[in-house]
């Protein structure tokens, strides 16, 4: 695990096993602010012992859950007094899907699990005034994708909505996952900390995933271009993730022209 201080009161903790995630805390005045709690009780415990060491042993912490993909939520339970915020489908979700994720993804538990659902959930925002802290849906990667911001140190937690090479789709929702990622670039922020990339300074990432969505969406996308990387990743799952909801739309044709011109890339 990689450890570095943000600002004047944040903590980025990036884990490196089974692949990079961070964790994100904010030291407030009267709360700890824990923002996704990876692979389970284990990891947690070591942001624990940190938060200790800053002195800020017994603050009431309060955990956000950025979406409900098992890798954001599955540290719940080292927090069984906090409150856990989350978008209300975020809730919904890890109900619906807790115990499937727990089977398929077996093999990235890290410590014991608890499937605990975020206790107090939001439609649009949840602000923390006296703290500087607001959260926000911004949905994108999920539906039940939401964002927090930190006022006081400039601090923009985006969760998996940011990613490299191109962001993993789940929902054929461009114009809306756009919209999102366009209204970050309007927040005034220093630092972005994403679900799986370093910590950026810079919105390059940003308008390169608005830069693909919105080839994707106009059918646009120059695949010479494409590095192996990127063809993975746009054939292997953001295609076959939204394939289905394609076929059953008015885009059916222009995927299958796509899946055509696809054919000597992936052959």
């Amino acid at each position: 695990m990689k450890f570095e201080k943000v600002g004047n009161r944040g903590l980025l903790f990036s884990f490196d096993d089974p692949y990079l995630t961070n964790v994100y805390v904010i030291l407030g005045n009267d709360y700890v602010f824990v923002l996704d709690t990876f692979l389970g009780n284990d990891s947690m415990n070591l942001v624990l012992s940190k938060i200790a060491e800053e002195g800020y042993a017994g603050k009431p912490i309060v955990v956000f859950n950025s979406h409900a993909d098992y890798d954001h939520y599955w540290g719940n339970g080292a927090f069984k007094n906090a409150m856990i915020i989350g978008h209300e489908h975020c809730k919904e979700r890890v109900l619906a899907e807790g115990e499937a994720s727990l089977v398929k993804y077996a093999d990235h538990q890290r410590g014991e699990i608890e499937l605990i659902p975020p206790n107090r959930t939001f439609q649009e925002t949840l602000r923390f005034e006296d703290e500087g802290v607001k959260f926000f849906h911004s949905p994108g990667h999920t539906l039940d994708s939401a964002s927090c911001y930190d006022m006081v140190d400039k601090v923009l937690f985006v969760g998996d909505n940011v990613e490299s090479p191109f962001p993993y789709l789940n929902h054929v929702n461009f114009d809306q996952y756009i919209r999102t990622l366009k209204s970050y670039l309007k927040v005034d922020w220093k630092y972005i900390v994403a679900g799986h990339d370093p910590l950026m300074k810079k919105p390059d990432l940003i308008k390169r995933n608005i830069d693909y969505l919105q080839k994707f969406k106009d059918w646009k996308l120059d695949l010479d271009s494409m590095s192996t990387q990127e063809l993975h990743r746009h054939v292997d799952h953001n295609l076959s993730a939204i394939k289905e909801e394609l076929m059953k739309s008015d885009q059916k044709e222009s995927l299958l022209k796509h899946l055509k011109e696809l054919e000597k890339y992936i052959s």
